[in-house]
């Protein structure tokens, strides 16, 4: 008998509990690895007949059920098990109809199994001519089960299993349990949040390994002052999650990646606690969930992620530093971006053709951005945003009040009366009323600031109608600058000294704060609006003195409350989002399935100037660099505008997996041979590549390199990289150039070795080179150049 098996959909058993835990995972394994791979496995299952030496009533003749499989999962092996002898050809039918379905439901554990307890089994008229599903369960279960013997403990797939009880395993991060022994024996368990009872789920998800490969590179480029932007490049989130978190990924598609660009808003710092924290956040993210993700719910994880990074910003002492952000993961061949602030993705494909994947909402210019900001008393000027600004004009300043104290502008101490508020009333209007004013001026503004001012008149008025004394203290909250410590220190009456110990002030002023409210609660409902915001800065400035500061950081940091914003929404940047919500943090995404054919595209991530590229430019630029990301973020980077002082970007290539059609070196890697024309035969050495290069060195390198030649001339690492960007474009443009291009360049002493040896490393091997270096260069093709890579020699 020969046939062929595909594995299909799962029997259904009256010992469902015995088995589900390897049947769902395996069935689910080959579902998803057959949708995604063109081979199947080959099955053919025979029944050999053979001459025996011992005769018998039923003749001298042996029959015996052979199962061979050619398997393509996980890699290519054979695969053969046989049944006993029979001495009927129907009893060695009926072994091989029983190992096909072993096979189909549980794989090559379960054959093996099956085949064991076959040379036990004797098999009945009834049960040779019964159905196969009935024999393959009396097979299934363990027959020492029936007998009260220990029974075998099934083994979830996957990592991260620790023992919770003696029937029981669980994964920590995900919260799953799974039942190894016992009448629940397969199953998988979750506790209700609310009754705590276990419910069962459905198995862990079976991850895919997509053809795809990915080669990403981040840039940078300082034009003045510091660098602001920090990029975070993950390629392979298992390794990370195990050597950073210490605890595994078992359950992502492959490949798993993720990539973050922050740009530094006023400073840097805000950009550069995101990018050290970004893992951290992320991991335990995906780790919390070893079932399937659903687009969406990747989609949340990054707003998540966002969110939680946000908060913690806000929290410690650079709250009022800020970043705009913008991340990417991908697992398997979804892509997921989300972002903040000034950001956007793009994808650039290979005809030529660009979609914008993302773009994030910054534009406070634009219409109801810029009603949102105004309305939250934000002031625009010059391209900023900021809190307070000086040099205002008296509509201007009317408009952009808080209060009606802030809007009449009164002497310090809050009003006495209402004469003296009818006195700072006539003083103002006869500044803003638009009858009063040239041809010239915005006369809309002017009347909006004259309502404005009238109604401030007759809040202040009621209030202090109300009760004297409790205006005074609203007016002496409302005018507190609580986002500096001196200024919340002295509303709250408690120590402004700064200090990284803030548990003794905090608890002082929260109690200062709490008194403070009290004596509000008068107006509260008379001047909702004042007394809302009142309470919000008695609770700020409460925070604020909660944060911790050396005295050495303070004044730096008070000094980015005078720095304005380029964009209306960000992480971080405290100031401008409490009490009033001038800017705003609201992560958004989007997705994208990345083809598994075809010939690839790339993802360009930008941050701030490089963000305001057009796309069609963005494709421009990248041309003629398919597998050099870095090169293409860095062209990227000095197309953004001159006024920019920093830029930054991140490229990142996607391409279908090729097959390797030259054979393979003893390590599995493709031969690697010279790449100039007319080079000088080598002897190849397994497990390893022969290269050539060029190297610029620059001022900033701190080691010192007893193999170059020269110390180099460029002064930081962004002007060697711009030589070297340029270098690699007049190599792809004319290869056969290498060599006089690496004497004239190169700041290696391989630069001076003769003829067509000039830049020659030799054969380099694994773990002979940096890491950065060696990725590179085991990734090329034969006669292929590299992308920009950095290592402590330059």
């Amino acid at each position: 008998m020969n046939s062929v098996l595909v594995p299909g959909k799962k029997l259904c058993s009256i010992h469902r509990a015995a088995n589900s835990a390897l049947s769902q995972h395996i069935q689910a394994t080959h579902d998803a690895v057959d949708a995604h791979r063109s081979q199947k496995d080959i099955i053919n299952i025979t029944v050999e007949c053979q001459e025996s030496d011992v005769i018998t009533d039923s003749g001298s003749e042996k029959y015996k059920a052979l199962f061979h499989g050619l398997l393509y999962r996980p890699t290519t092996r054979e695969l053969s098990v046989e049944g006993p002898e029979r001495d009927t050809k129907a009893e060695a039918i009926k072994d091989s109809d029983v190992m096909g379905k072993a096979y189909e439901l549980e794989g090559e554990l379960g054959l093996k199994r099956v085949a064991q307890r076959l040379e036990r089994k004797v098999w009945s008229k009834q049960e040779i001519v019964g159905a196969v599903d009935s024999s393959f369960e009396s097979l299934l279960l363990d027959p020492l089960a029936k007998t009260g013997t220990k029974q075998e403990k099934l083994i979830p797939p996957g990592e991260g299993w620790t023992r919770f009880n003696d029937e029981m395993l669980w994964n920590a991060r995900s919260e799953v349990y799974f039942v190894q022994i016992g009448s629940q024996m397969g199953k998988y368990l979750m506790k209700d949040t609310r009754s705590k009872q276990f419910q069962e789920v459905n198995s862990p998800h079976s991850p895919l390994d997509i053809s795809v490969s990915v080669r990403v590179g981040g840039a940078n480029l300082v034009r003045r002052g510091t660098k602001l932007e920090r990029t975070v490049l993950l390629a392979e989130l298992p390794k990370i999650a195990r050597l950073a978190m210490k605890f595994p990924l078992s359950f992502l598609d492959s490949p798993a990646s993720a990539f973050a660009l922050f740009q530094g808003l006023r400073s840097a710092e805000a950009a550069d606690w995101c990018a050290k924290n970004f893992h951290t956040r992320l991991l335990p993210a995906l780790a919390s969930k070893i079932h399937n993700w659903e687009t969406r719910e990747l989609q949340d994880v990054l707003e998540r992620v966002i969110k939680e990074l946000d908060s913690e910003l806000l929290k410690g002492p650079i709250a009022l530093s800020g970043c705009s952000a913008i991340i990417a993961l991908l697992l398997g061949d979804r892509l997921v971006v989300s972002g903040v602030g000034q950001v956007r993705a793009v994808l650039l494909f290979a005809d030529g053709s660009v979609r914008q994947l993302l773009a994030g909402t910054h534009d406070f210019l634009a219409a109801g951005e810029r009603e949102r900001v105004e309305e939250a008393c934000g002031i625009i000027r010059n391209g900023l945003v900021h809190r307070t600004l000086d040099g205002m004009d008296a509509a201007e300043r009317i408009l952009r009040a808080r209060s009606c104290f802030e809007v009449l502008d009164l002497e310090a101490g809050g009003p006495v009366d209402e004469k003296q508020v009818r006195s700072a009333y006539r003083r103002l209007a006869l500044r803003v009323h638009p009858d009063k004013r040239s041809e010239a001026v915005d006369v809309e503004a002017y009347t909006k600031a004259f309502a404005q001012l009238d109604a401030a008149k007759d809040a202040a008025e009621a209030i202090l109608a109300i009760d004297g004394e409790a205006c005074r203290e609203l007016y002496k909250v409302l005018r507190a600058d609580v986002h500096t410590r001196e200024g919340a220190a002295e509303l709250l009456g408690v120590d402004k000294a700064a200090t990284t110990d803030t548990e003794q002030v905090a608890e002082e002023a929260e109690k200062a704060a709490r008194w403070q409210i009290k004596r509000l609660e008068k107006l509260e409902t008379a001047a909702a609006k004042e007394h809302g915001l009142a309470k919000a800065m008695c609770n700020e400035a409460v925070e604020t003195l909660r944060r911790p500061c050396s005295a050495e950081a303070l004044p730096r940091q008070e000094a980015l409350l005078r720095v304005g914003l380029p964009t209306s929404r960000a992480i971080g940047v405290r100031d401008l989002r409490l009490p009033s919500k001038i800017v705003e943090m609201s992560p958004e995404s989007a997705s994208w399935h990345v083809p598994t054919t075809g010939q690839g595209c790339r993802l360009a991530l930008l941050a701030g100037a490089t963000a305001a590229i057009p796309s069609q430019r963005l494709a421009t630029l990248a041309q003629g660099l398919p597998k050099q990301p870095k090169a293409a973020a860095l062209r990227w980077c000095g197309e953004a505008e001159a006024v920019a002082a920093s830029v930054g970007a991140v490229c990142v290539c996607f391409e279908p997996k090729k097959r390797q059609s030259e054979p393979a070196s003893a390590s599995g890697l493709p031969t690697k041979r010279h790449r100039s024309a007319g080079a000088t035969s080598t002897v190849q050495q397994a497990g390893s590549v022969f290269l050539r290069h060029l190297l610029f060195r620059h001022q900033q390198l701190r080691t010192p390199d007893p193999a170059a030649r020269r110390e180099g001339t460029a002064r930081n690492l962004g002007e060697a990289e711009a030589a070297a960007l340029s270098a690699l474009q007049s190599l792809l443009a004319a290869p056969t150039v290498f060599g006089k291009l690496c004497r004239e360049k190169s700041d290696c002493q391989t630069a001076n070795q003769p003829g067509n040896m000039t830049g020659h490393l030799g054969w380099v091997g694994r773990g002979e080179q940096e890491t950065s270096f060696e990725e590179a260069a085991f990734a090329l093709e034969p006669n292929e150049f590299s992308d920009l890579v950095s290592t402590t020699r330059g």
